[in-house]
């Protein structure tokens, strides 16, 4: 008999058949618990990084509120807070920890023989600058009466301006009284915007001085907008954009005019500077990020200058707490170092044929140029003649002129200065907080001042001895 093996093979086991409608009533179940848990899933993710974000912001403020109680820098002092409702005994306590400072900074003491001393102010003026000038500047102000008479004296007499264009930016046309004793001219004043004027100011002759009043929010740039067409209207060649607590200090020319001829040229004779231009047409130094490395250049260009930079030189608030009426440049004569930040912040002098009237004036420290007749742009430069943007000039350069910035004045007249608020941005809250603590823009205690500088007082009184009265 034969031998037949048996083959075993394994079969699937039948599933039992299942109704369609209960399959599709598993799968929305399902499907219904997937999107539940997914939706979980984002809430949940959303509230971590919601619980993350809150935390950082927690973790920034407390570190800035921590730095804000120390000074940087090898033997300074902590500053005790100072805010705007604060008793004599935290004044007096800020003043001292501001002096303590200072002398523990000092570069050198005032000289005890410093008023009794000649200083030589002046070089010999070179022949072919012309002697009359045909420079003006624009200012806008508020609240600025009890410093108003020292800065227009000095603009006058000791930088030799040829007018002063003031915006009285109060709702109320605070400088209808206000005059300039030294001044042997009248003073022009116009309504707002230049209108219904009491005094026609259109003729150049008439006045040194013009007061327009131009109230509202934010009009700076406005205003020195309005001031350089009037000033090109009236035939004034240049214009230098400044602020009441700015005072300019030449070291190397006799006035404002031969400073602006010196590097913006007279009339048709424009100054030209050469300048590297990359393939796209970008020339080196006029933005103010910093050019590509290496600098792909195809061709080197002539380029007209129209604008004059100059870096501030900020002064001290010599650890006062209170207004006095004393001139400003008598009551603070300490500067602080150069590395101090706000010094890369410039003020321009102008050629008015190259400014773009077109377009607004939206920063005070640098205004747009136009271009010339082939398409070339203007541009602005610093006193080493190269070309800069923007409104920064980092290198700090003092050897032939530097704005003398009295940013801070005294705590109290500080503190109204912030409240005030920009005349380009308005009021910040940051700034307004930080001067209630005693601090300043970047939340350190303000400065007191620690190398002696009297050079916008000894101008002043050289030109104006009337001042003279207040060093006896």
């Amino acid at each position: 008999m034969e031998n037949t093996s048996l083959r075993l093979r394994w079969r699937r086991p039948a599933m039992p058949m299942r109704d369609p409608a209960h399959t599709r009533h598993e799968g929305g179940i399902a499907s219904g618990s997937f999107l539940r848990r997914t939706s979980t899933w984002i809430w949940i993710a959303r509230f971590k990084l919601g619980l993350g974000l809150l935390i950082l912001i927690l973790c920034y403020q407390f570190i800035k509120d921590c730095s804000q109680l120390f000074i940087e820098g090898k033997g300074q002092l902590q500053a005790p807070i100072v805010n705007s409702r604060s008793s004599p005994e935290q004044e007096q306590a800020w003043q001292q920890t501001c002096e303590a400072s200072r002398r523990d900074n000092m570069h050198r003491p005032p000289p005890s023989s410093s008023n009794n001393t000649t200083h030589s102010l002046r070089h010999e003026t070179k022949s072919d600058l012309p002697e009359k000038s045909n420079v003006v500047a624009c200012t806008i102000a508020i609240h600025e009466q009890p410093y108003l008479t020292e800065w227009a004296e000095y603009n006058l007499h000791v930088l030799n301006i040829a007018k002063l264009y003031i915006y009285d930016n109060a709702d109320n046309l605070e400088l209808s009284n206000w005059t300039v004793d030294s001044a042997s001219m009248s003073i022009g004043r116009e309504g707002e915007s230049g209108q219904n004027g009491t005094n026609n100011t259109n003729n150049r002759e008439s006045s040194r001085i013009s007061i327009t009043h131009y109230p509202g929010k934010k009009q700076q740039g406005p205003a020195y907008k309005d001031c350089a067409r009037r000033a090109l209207s009236e035939g004034y060649e240049y214009a230098f954009f400044t602020d009441v607590d700015e005072f300019l200090v030449l070291y190397q020319h006799n006035s404002i005019m031969e400073l602006a001829v010196d590097y913006l040229g007279k009339g048709d004779e424009d100054v030209h500077v050469d300048v590297e231009v990359d393939n796209d047409g970008k020339i080196r130094g006029a933005s103010s990020d910093p050019p590509p490395t290496p600098f792909q250049t195809e061709q080197n260009e002539t380029r007209i200058v129209g604008s004059l930079g100059m870096n501030f030189r900020t002064l001290g608030n010599n650890c006062d707490i209170d207004y006095e009426a004393v001139p400003v440049s008598k009551r603070f004569q300490y500067r602080v170092e150069s590395s101090y930040p706000m010094n890369v912040f410039i003020k321009s002098l102008v050629k008015l044929k190259w400014l773009d009237l077109d377009v607004d004036f939206t920063d005070p420290h640098f205004y747009k140029l136009r271009k010339d007749d082939n398409g070339k742009q203007a541009v602005k430069i610093d006193t080493n003649r190269h070309v800069r943007g923007g409104s920064l000039q980092p290198m700090r350069l003092y050897d032939v002129a530097a704005v003398h910035h009295f940013l801070h004045k005294s705590l109290s007249e500080y503190r109204k200065k912030r409240d005030r608020g920009g005349g380009t941005t308005g009021p910040s809250m940051m700034l307004i907080e930080n001067a209630k603590k005693g601090l300043d823009n970047h939340g350190k205690p303000l400065p007191g001042g620690n190398i002696y500088d009297d050079e916008v007082w000894k101008r002043l009184v050289e030109k104006v001895p009337s001042y003279k009265n207040y060093d006896a």
